[in-house]
């Protein structure tokens, strides 16, 4: 009877361990895939830093690498970096509130509220420059070249209004904006009889917790700063301004991982504007045009995508010294963010991790980047049988989401690092799997260029020339040139 007991005990405990047992791996395998995805970020390397929010829920919030590398500041998740372009869906809300309080409206004008602007702009609108259609010429192709001082919004209004036009009437068609931003910021003041820092603070970062973020001012002390890095010659060198920095509206705001959870929030419970506000800037304003060849439209301070008919709202940020993501899928009720302190990975590598995240913490429910899952199979197994694994990944168009201008990211990121097997055998596999695609072959050309096959890389330079777009000359010019070159 002893015995009976005993064993009903130990078979009780046995099957309780199970499902802890099951749920720790799942954890663990979990963390595997997270370590692989933020694996150029882990050691004595500038910081990555992100937040996974799961209904209204933390799901995960990591930071790997160091916010200050000469000091040894490990980053943490209330690690403050620049925004850069993700600032934008900010300095968009604050004129949002001013609408909502009835200072503002769409339809207002930018010369109503800069009366100083030339006539040429006339006809732009708000809502012209939240939605990038004013047609206004990106400030940092006016600056002189000798320009030592770091520019300012004033100083974009400046430069704008020593022009006498614009790239194309206002309300024509979609360009991507900076200078739209900055004037945004302006617009901000001269409304509310505030600067644009006083306004974040005061209507949006103090309302709704975001304690730690603000908007950069020379000078400025920041709070648990992140420092910029720039990756050159294999190795990080400080950089952290240029002659941009200092404009506000376009780029200006430093925040934590931490902090988005406090937006994110702020967005969910319409808590900042109404529901119909938000909708609008949630809304494709450009979805009868195609924006740079590619399915998706402006928001205010957003893009809008959409994969397997599912709704990505995101946007990225590019500064020197800084690259950063931010993502919402409204269906999955997911939002993630990605901070980094350093140029080592583009804001379309950033996209991919952070669109891998979303996958990975909806059940993968929501597709993942084939891209990804590729890597972290050339890190256990290698590339020599890669084209039969993306051939078996690829059998379910619904578990993974292919881009091909991804798999050449790819396969240019190995040849940075110096790997040729995994290089060539990525390379080869895009040209195989997309033939009619220029990059492919472009990839391979630059492959046998570094590796002095100089025959092999004139054939693929020509082949990528014959399938490239026209209208791509910068492409065309460095290809005949290389061709050229490597002929002589």
């Amino acid at each position: 009877m002893k015995y009976t007991h005993l064993t009903l005990v130990l078979l009780i405990i046995i099957c309780s361990c199970k499902p802890s047992q099951k749920i720790a791996k799942k954890e663990h395998n979990k963390q595997d895939f997270i370590n692989h995805l933020f694996q150029d970020y882990i050691g004595e390397k500038p910081s990555a830093s992100f937040i996974v929010i799961k209904d209204n829920e933390i799901k995960a919030c990591q930071s790997f690498g160091y916010a200050d590398l000469e000091n040894k500041v490990l980053a943490t998740c209330e690690t403050n970096y620049r925004l850069a372009s993700v600032t934008k869906q900010y300095t968009a809300m604050a004129i949002l509130i001013l609408i909502q309080k009835g200072k503002l409206s769409y339809e207002t004008k930018l010369t109503e509220v800069i009366p100083e602007f030339p006539d040429y702009g006339k006809d732009i609108t708000i809502k012209s420059l939240l939605t990038h259609r004013s047609g206004l010429k990106e400030y940092y192709n006016l600056y002189p070249k000798e320009q030592k001082e770091q520019l300012s919004d004033e100083d974009v209004l400046y430069l704008l209004k020593e022009q006498d036009s614009l790239l194309f009437p206002a309300n024509s068609k979609s360009k991507y904006s900076n200078s739209g931003y900055a004037l945004l910021s302006l617009i901000v003041e001269r409304t509310s009889n505030k600067s644009f820092k006083q306004f974040m603070d005061d209507e949006i970062f103090k309302k709704i917790g975001m304690l730690n973020s603000t908007i950069y001012e020379k000078d400025l002390e920041i709070k648990n700063r992140a420092f910029g890095y720039e990756f050159k010659k294999s190795l990080f060198n400080r950089k952290d301004q240029d002659i941009t920095s200092a404009i506000k509206g376009d780029g200006g705001v430093y925040s934590s991982v931490k902090d988005f959870y406090s937006w994110n929030k702020a967005l969910t419970n319409n808590s900042l504007i109404p529901p119909n506000l938000k909708k609008d800037a949630f809304s494709n304003w450009s979805e009868n045009e195609m924006i740079l060849k590619k399915d998706y439209g402006f928001g205010f301070g957003w893009l809008i995508s959409y994969i397997n008919n599912q709704k990505y709202i995101w946007h990225s940020g590019v500064s020197v010294g800084f690259r950063t993501m931010v993502l919402r899928i409204p269906s999955e009720k997911i939002a993630i963010a990605i901070y980094t302190n350093s140029n080592y990975n583009s804001s379309r590598l950033l996209t991919r991790k952070a669109i891998a995240l979303a996958s990975l913490y909806s059940g993968y429910k929501l597709p993942m980047p084939v891209e990804i899952t590729l890597e972290k199979e050339i890190n256990v197994n290698g590339s020599k049988n890669i084209k039969e694994f993306y051939n078996k990944l690829i059998a379910n168009q619904q578990q993974y989401e292919i881009d091909k201008k991804d798999l050449i990211s790819l396969g240019f990121k190995y040849l940075r690092k110096k790997e040729n097997e995994n290089c060539l055998n990525i390379f080869t596999l895009a040209k195989t799997q997309f033939p009619n695609y220029y990059k492919g072959y472009f990839g391979l050309a630059q492959y046998h260029k570094t590796n002095e096959s100089n025959i092999k890389a004139v054939e693929n330079f020509k082949k990528a020339l014959e399938l490239a777009p026209n209208d791509n000359k910068r492409f065309i010019n460095y290809s005949k040139k290389m061709i050229k070159k490597l002929e002589e």
